[in-house]
């Protein structure tokens, strides 16, 4: 039984509306095998599969996991990096009745223990050891305390302590096509959380919450079976790395391609080679490519769509992109638990397209709320909420955490705090938690990075707040200089003041770094960015 078990009332309104569907996800990807056998479906650095030769694949490793003797619900769970080994994996799944779980190549022993005893998972699949480290061997440390865990795999040849190749039996020829009666709103997909407050959470999806955001998505950017996808952030994490660029496209009967191995210029070499029309990143990664000096020189004529989401685009960054890769920005906005309810749309005004994340989806009921939990008036602030067909069905197997993420009407708290303009675009101004508290003063540190990602010196910045024995808090810049360019905590009060901000919003302690620390979906979590500015301010008194 799923964790947010649906009313027979609301399936048959989704069905109604049109919003869901009574097929499962492989059976639309398996029609666009039949009349475009050939056409290209996925990709990776190391192979490209038509859809015939995906669907063939999927159903070799049908087979396989069904071989196992694994029963309906079953998780399968899948670490690796960029490859079509996800796509072939998720197919096959889908197909076979059976639950996937794609894992980070990033996370290690204490992420992947919590992972795949909290996920019950029956099957891994792991890579081979890469930069020193050998993820078939964590798996024989952690199996012991892992009791549902009987099978496990490693992709591309027989790594030492796996059971199985995952590429030769999903190559396997001559595999009788298996046909099981699916219910598309069982929850048979997880999105990991990324972990940026705590160990990761694992969000259960159907193919119909995936169904209904993806028409909407496919919509919102025009997406025909002749674009070219490129995708860039971890696909193995969230929606951000795998709906988008490789489901989404896959649905469309378009063609995606994964970029394996992250660096701003593979990324734009990639975005070239294929000739990509659309790609997919969250803004950390599209502020890097957006400051390579190099970018100028790379061919992105093909390019008409470049979508972000996972986190804040500054509006004068979200403009730089559409002008640098003469495309129309695109936003996605929602949560790996909560699903989406709003995105912006190609024919959406520039103005709202840098400024706002697009207006709530027909579909989604949303809510702003005050500290009370009281509806906040048009134009204010309040922490958004919302309901709709494309949430999750809350966490795998805890629902405690289920419980505390989803009220008794079903809305998902989002702790995102946003603003309705008055043409019904919805703004992000912060987070409920990442409020800094000055004096009884709320600072929000979003407002201050989208101001001093702005200052000529700054390459990425993040504003946490700091304890102080007087104020509460004080509002501590952490910043990536530009190479070459030094940064003080003057220039940055300066260039805020320049810009009229409040002074008592202005930050009082600056902490440089080479990188700031990131989550395995990209973005910068504040949990580490705290811990390592405490532990500094530590050093610094002894």
């Amino acid at each position: 039984m799923p964790p947010l078990p649906l009313s027979a009332e609301l399936v048959e309104a989704n069905y109604a509306s049109g919003v869901w569907q009574p097929r499962a996800l492989y059976e639309v990807i398996d029609e666009h095998a039949r009349t475009r056998p050939d056409h290209p479906a996925v990709a990776d650095q190391h192979e490209r599969l038509t859809y015939a030769e995906l669907v063939r694949r999927s159903h070799s490793l049908v087979g396989y996991l069904l071989g196992l003797g694994l029963r309906p619900g079953a998780a399968v769970a899948l670490q690796a990096s960029n490859r079509v080994a996800l796509a072939v994996t998720h197919l096959a799944c889908d197909r076979a009745d059976l639950l996937f779980v794609p894992l980070s190549n990033a996370w290690r022993h204490t992420e992947m223990a919590y992972l795949l005893a909290a996920s019950e998972a029956a099957v891994v699949i792991v890579p081979q050891p890469e930069k020193g480290f050998d993820y078939a061997e964590m798996i024989q440390v952690l199996r012991p305390d892992l009791p549902c865990l009987k099978h496990v795999g490693s992709l591309d040849g027989l790594a030492a302590g796996a059971q199985v190749d995952f590429d030769e039996v999903s190559r396997r020829s001559g595999c009788a096509p298996v046909v099981i009666d699916r219910d598309p709103n069982a929850p048979r997909y997880v999105m990991v959380t990324s972990g940026t407050t705590e160990l990761p959470r694992i969000s259960l999806w159907s193919d119909n919450n995936l169904w209904c955001f993806m028409q909407t998505f496919i919509e919102s950017v025009h997406l025909s079976s002749e674009d070219r996808a490129v995708g860039i952030c971890p696909a193995n994490t969230g929606a951000t790395g795998y709906v988008f660029p490789v489901l989404g496209p896959l649905l469309a009967g378009a063609s995606s391609t994964l970029l394996e191995h992250w660096s701003p210029q593979a990324a734009l070499e990639l975005i070239q080679a294929e000739r990509a029309t659309t790609a997919t990143a969250v803004p950390a990664q599209a502020l890097k490519m957006l400051q390579d000096d190099a970018i100028g020189g790379y061919d992105f004529s093909a390019l008409r769509i470049f979508t972000n989401a996972g986190a804040a685009m500054p509006p004068h960054a979200a403009q730089r992109l559409e002008e640098a890769f003469s495309c129309t920005g695109h936003v996605c906005y929602g949560a790996t638990d909560g699903g989406v309810p709003a995105m912006t749309s190609v024919t959406d005004p520039p103005a709202k397209r840098y400024s706002t994340v697009g207006r709530i989806l027909d579909y989604s009921e949303v809510r702003l709320l005050d500290a009370l939990g009281k509806q906040v008036e048009a134009g204010q602030i309040g922490e958004i909420i919302w309901r709709s067909p494309t949430k999750s069905y809350g966490y795998l197997n805890e629902p405690e955490r289920t419980e505390a993420a989803f009220d008794a009407e079903g809305f998902y708290h989002s702790g995102d705090l946003g603003q309705l303009d008055e043409d019904g675009y919805l703004s992000i101004v912060g987070r409920t938690k990442d409020l800094i508290i000055r004096g009884g003063q709320n600072v929000s540190p979003q407002e201050l990075e989208i101001i001093l990602s702005r200052h000529p010196a700054v390459a990425e910045v993040s504003v946490i707040g700091v304890p102080d024995p007087v104020l509460g808090e004080r509002a501590c810049a952490c910043v990536v200089p530009r190479a070459g360019q030094p940064v003080t905590l003057d220039d940055l009060v300066g260039f805020l003041v320049q810009q009229s901000v409040a002074k008592f919003k202005m930050p009082e302690r600056l902490e440089l770094f080479e990188e700031l620390p990131k989550n395995a979906g990209g973005k910068v979590t504040k949990v580490k960015l705290r811990s390592e500015v405490e532990r500094r301010g530590q050093d610094a008194s002894v």
